[in-house]
């Protein structure tokens, strides 16, 4: 029988510290919004096994505190899909990397690359449909 054990990280820090994982070495943070680095992203998001939306960021932008709480409660609903921030401002390679070049960016990644996105503010409901789109390449 699996059973479910908790296992701290110092790698990919997640909001409460603790991450599920089942009989594997690899955290499994899908339905969980998670800070990356430049260190941890490849990790993170183009090794994922599952599709990932990556929120490019900063402190001082107001449409991006706007949209941060919009995708983290649409991946919530949406257990097959992470939701990895990075803050432009701490990590211009992967910034520069990706060519973002306005705020709020969103990528969706799947196996590894790049499948879709948008950038700046976007409703709730083009938000939702976003990331449900997303959760339906797993199916």
């Amino acid at each position: 029988m699996n059973t479910l054990r908790l296992a701290a990280t110092k790698a990919a820090p997640v909001r409460a510290g603790l991450i599920r994982s089942f009989h594997t070495n690899r955290p499994c943070f899908t339905g969980k919004t998670v800070e990356a680095t430049s260190a941890t992203f490849d990790e993170l998001v183009v090794k994922a096994d599952h599709p990932v939306i990556v929120d490019f960021y900063a402190d001082w932008c107001g449409p991006c505190k706007m949209l941060g709480p919009l995708l983290s409660k649409a991946v919530e609903a949406n257990p097959k899909v992470t939701l990895v921030k990075i803050n432009v401002d701490d990590n211009t390679d992967i910034a520069s990397q990706f060519k973002v070049a306005a705020l709020p960016t969103v990528s969706a990644f799947h196996q590894g690359e790049v499948v879709d996105g948008f950038v700046g503010m976007r409703p709730k409901p083009q938000v939702e449909a976003f990331v449900q789109s997303l959760a339906k390449r797993v199916e």
